[in-house]
């Protein structure tokens, strides 16, 4: 008899414990019928979804002094905080770096000290309000141009309410733009290939004028040096051979020097001109790739900044 009691027991705990999971499941699926947390509202896009704490990520120009608000919440059922919350706000806990580099098999590391200040380590959440905000000033020429560093910010504490245990710590992934980084217009340029020195291909539908080509983009790699992204020949169509396409600007005297890491010979075109414009933001280059077989080469290419990209 103890057995069959046992056993009905042990069906009904299981059956409670069964209801009271999916009651949870349910107030989580509902938020009506669950209660408001204190929370990190997205400053932008998730980079990641599912990851231990969400990353957002920014780019700013080394030349520029930004301010990133980041807004704290009061979310879920209740539309307003039935009194001042007062939250406090921890940057720098490189735990949630490592438990992300973990996840993702990363490698992002603690944005120093010295590349941010926030305007305040305290915030309230007035009564009859739901959100509160404070700033985060950035210095982006102390940022590392790997790309991989990260403010996070933690909610450590509330005077009263329960902190999000998906938002309650969020990471800011910072990247600096040098100042040539952006979107450009192919304005002028022509480009020729070679079947050897000197012995121009005919009937060659990528020969030709490039003006009007396609937008390429340039892309920060250090302070001085872009990557140009989708360069293309005259009847269209990417350029093979010449990964990672890169022009250092000397910002002494705006001039710039090709080169490409997957081609050791692409060089500037001895005599002409290569140079960068800060006035008009503009680039004119002329370089060439191959010089001593198939030679390939753009001439008065010309490009024109026209937004960030």
């Amino acid at each position: 008899m103890k057995k069959y009691i046992f056993k009905s027991l042990t069906f009904l705990l299981a059956a409670s414990t069964l209801t009271s999971c999916l009651k949870d499941d349910t107030m989580i699926l509902d938020p009506a019928k669950g209660h408001n947390v204190i929370e990190f509202a997205n400053p932008a896009q998730i980079a990641v979804n599912g990851t231990p704490s969400p990353m957002y990520q920014f780019s700013y120009s080394t030349a520029t002094l930004p301010t990133l608000p980041i807004t704290v919440s009061y979310s879920g059922p209740e539309a307003t905080a039935p009194q001042d919350i007062t939250v406090r706000i921890t940057p720098g806990n490189t735990a949630k770096i490592q438990e992300y580099n973990t996840a993702t098999s990363s490698s992002y590391t603690l944005l120093p000290a010295e590349s941010y200040t926030l305007s305040t380590n305290e915030v309230v959440i007035k009564a009859g309000t739901s959100k509160a905000t404070f700033n985060v000033a950035l210095r982006p020429l102390t940022f590392s141009f790997t790309g991989l560093q990260v403010l996070p910010l933690t909610i450590s504490s509330v005077s009263t309410g329960i902190i999000s245990g998906n938002f309650g710590t969020i990471l800011l992934n910072v990247t600096p733009k040098n100042i040539y980084d952006g979107v450009y217009n192919v304005t002028a340029g022509n480009v020729q290939r070679f079947t050897a020195p000197g012995v121009p291909t005919v009937n060659d539908g990528l020969n030709g004028d490039v003006a009007g080509n396609p937008d390429v983009s340039l892309q920060t790699i250090n302070l001085t040096t872009v990557q140009i992204n989708g360069l293309t020949w005259h009847g269209g169509g990417g350029i093979a051979g010449i990964d990672n396409l890169r022009a250092t600007i000397d910002p002494a005297t705006n001039l710039v020097t090709m080169s490409a890491l997957g081609n050791a010979s692409l060089r500037n075109i001895a005599g002409t001109v290569n140079r960068y414009d800060p006035a008009t933001k503009t680039l004119t280059l002329n370089f060439e790739w191959n010089p001593t077989a198939n030679r390939r080469a753009f001439t008065g290419l010309v490009f024109k900044y026209n937004h960030e990209r």
